[in-house]
């Protein structure tokens, strides 16, 4: 589960503190570090990553589609006990929850008790999600698991939110009503929310009848042997359960969570191993058939997006998805929560996966120790060929241009996005090239509407035509649409604009405070230049207090303040409205000042800058980054 709609926005921590974007790649690199070739060879690399640290523990499984081919525990799981990680040992495992939710959604689809393409508002009535596509376009249940019904992430008090006592999933639910909308229409575009699956574990249970953790425990652990993984703190996890750390070393204690089918998790290696082995046994685990092969076939495939029928070997099945890495195409989920990272991977072809378990923060090192191991599973095993390039289509002139993102996991990044995540799209004679934020990625053409990446070994972007009628580019890239190259250009040249003119008034400030404390502007009202002033250092302020109070970038912490009304998210609400106010009285006063007296300059800049700081207030208002309580 990873770390925020409209209705609780993020604010200029996105500038501030970047993107909180969850990874479309889950497999780490290994770079800098010898191939293990044993299980004691990576043992020892794992645990020189852990010595890197000096804190943390690991769980790890190698496995086949028959076997358990290794699986230990690393480190010490418990800093005050000095009980070491083994095979037994808990781990959290954060959005890899959302695997074991499209599961049990298969085997009540096996029983006859749904379909993928039930609508959401005929099983679940009581539960609204707003759609005014819903005529033609209702949410059914394979949108949710898809990440394919356009719903927001959850705000900040979800993720804040660390009651003690279970929610029922009734009340998880209504604690995240205000990601339950649909912001484009249902089976587009793939946008990944933690809502979605929170909604579908709530019809599976709803259809069963026993509480969702009591059906995973009876229809899925104890087939697979995996008694005691729980969603919940149990009194055995308290025991067995490995401490997780932040990013400085400090243990951190146990989170609830308010949608725990969404990400709450924990199991031992020794348990994902079996699930793993299940997966690649098609449905099939020892003597038992948890589900038919087509079943595990359709989890790993997606099928609601504009590019689904064009990118198979890409995107986001039943809570299970694709990646590259050393050559290979795996299948599989990542998690992270706080203190967690978790890793599930497998290759259905050559038959062999394994799972990472980390209870360190330092995502550097997690995704190395993930790296290391997915490394060493693949060390025998032959390259697949990539696929076949061939010519670049004639009519790829109509594609090129300016592409903006239209699918921001949380709504509340839309402003940032539009802005400063813009794409540009051209081609050579054999190339596509997406000039990305921060880099340059350049594509071969495996069709006349797909392409893959020059080192990638699978097809990762399609061309595609919405209903709308508009061009979007989807896959790796993100989901894009294309815009004017005359709409983005005036909008970079008004942002630039509004920018220096805000700049400019504390600027301009070092000259004439000097100037009017030793007396040289006597006689000159200096109120005209006080009000833009003020206007821009509580701006300034609010964007301080939120970056100083996290930390400077600890996304955990950030959360913990904005999401309940604390001094930080007070402030920032507060400082956002004195902004506003004051940018409207620099405006009215400067309007009302006689140029004679204070300056023609002086009034000239000063309406520039208030008028300045009241566009960039109404687009932020609009999208509702400033103004409104972030603990909503």
């Amino acid at each position: 589960m990873n770390y925020l709609s409209r209705c609780s926005p993020m604010p200029f921590h996105a500038l501030v503190l970047g993107c909180l974007a969850v990874s479309t790649s889950f497999l780490g690199t290994a770079a800098g570090r010898v191939k293990a070739e044993t299980a004691e060879q990576l043992r020892a690399a794992i645990q020189e990553e852990l010595d890197e640290v000096g804190h943390g523990s690991v769980g790890v499984a190698l496995v086949s589609r028959d076997e358990t081919i290794w699986v230990s525990g690393i480190g010490i799981a418990d800093p005050d006990t000095h009980r070491e990680a083994d095979e037994h040992t808990y781990w959290r495992l954060g959005s890899i929850s959302k695997s074991f939710v499209g599961l049990a959604t298969l085997i009540l689809k096996e029983r006859g008790q749904l379909r993928l393409t039930d609508e959401v508002a005929e099983l679940l009535p009581e539960i609204e999600i707003r759609n005014r596509w819903n005529d033609e376009a209702p949410v059914r249940v394979e949108h949710l698991l898809e990440h394919t019904a356009g719903l927001d992430d959850l705000h900040y008090k979800a993720y804040a939110s660390n009651d003690p006592t279970p929610l029922s999933l009734a009340q998880g639910l209504d604690h995240i009503r205000g990601s339950l909308y649909c912001r484009w229409r249902p089976g587009l575009h793939f946008s990944y929310s933690n809502a979605g699956p929170s909604v579908a574990a709530y019809i599976a249970q709803e259809i069963d009848g026993r509480q969702f953790e009591e059906f995973l425990a009876d229809e899925v652990f104890e087939p697979l042997q995996m008694q005691g993984a729980s969603l919940l703190l149990t009194d055995h996890l308290k025991e067995k359960l490995a401490t997780g750390y932040d990013g400085g070393g400090k243990p951190l204690p146990y989170r609830h969570l308010v949608t725990r089918p969404a990400g709450a998790l924990s199991a031992t290696p020794k348990q994902m191993a079996n699930f793993v082995r299940m997966l690649l046994g098609r449905g099939r685990f020892e003597d038992r058939q948890l589900v038919l092969s087509e079943s595990i076939e359709r989890m790993e495939r997606s099928e609601t997006t504009l590019s689904s029928a064009l990118l198979p070997d890409y995107g986001y099945g039943l809570g299970n998805f694709s990646t590259a890495a050393h050559g290979f195409v795996f299948r599989g989920h990542n998690g992270g929560m706080p203190g967690y990272r978790a890793w599930y991977a497998y290759l259905p072809e050559t038959g062999l996966g394994y799972c990472v378990m980390v209870s360190v923060s330092n995502d550097r090192v997690a995704s190395r120790i993930n790296g290391l191991v997915a490394q060493h599973l693949v060390r025998d095993v032959e390259t697949p060929d990539a696929p076949i390039i061939t010519e670049m289509a004639a009519d790829i002139n109509q594609w090129a241009g300016y592409y903006r993102p239209v699918t921001p996991r949380h709504e509340a990044r839309r402003y940032v996005q539009r802005l400063a995540e813009v794409v540009r799209i051209w081609h050579t004679d054999d190339l596509l090239i997406a000039d990305l934020p921060g880099r340059r990625v350049e594509f071969h053409p495996t069709t006349s509407r797909t392409f893959r990446g020059k080192l990638q070994r699978r097809t990762t972007v399609a061309l595609v035509e919405g209903p709308d009628g508009k061009r979007y580019v989807q896959g790796e890239t993100g989901n894009l649409h294309k815009v004017s190259t005359t709409v983005i250009w005036l909008e970079r040249i008004l942002t630039a604009v509004l920018g220096l003119l805000t700049l400019s008034s504390p600027l301009w400030a070092t000259t004439w405070v000097p100037m009017k404390l030793g007396g040289r502007l006597r006689g000159r009202p200096v109120l005209v230049r006080v009000w833009p002033l003020l206007s821009v250092i509580s701006l300034l302020m609010a964007m301080a207090v939120v970056s100083v109070s996290t930390g400077g970038g600890s996304v955990e912490r950030l959360v913990d303040q904005l999401g309940r009304p604390s001094l930080v998210a007070v402030s920032f609400f507060v400082l956002s409205w004195i902004f506003m106010l004051l940018a409207l009285q620099g405006l009215r006063f400067s309007l009302r000042s006689d140029p004679q007296r204070v300056g023609r300059f002086a009034r000239l800049h000063s309406i520039a800058v208030s008028v300045a700081c009241l566009v960039a207030a109404a687009y932020l208002l609009y999208h509702r980054a400033i103004g409104f309580p972030p603990w909503r």
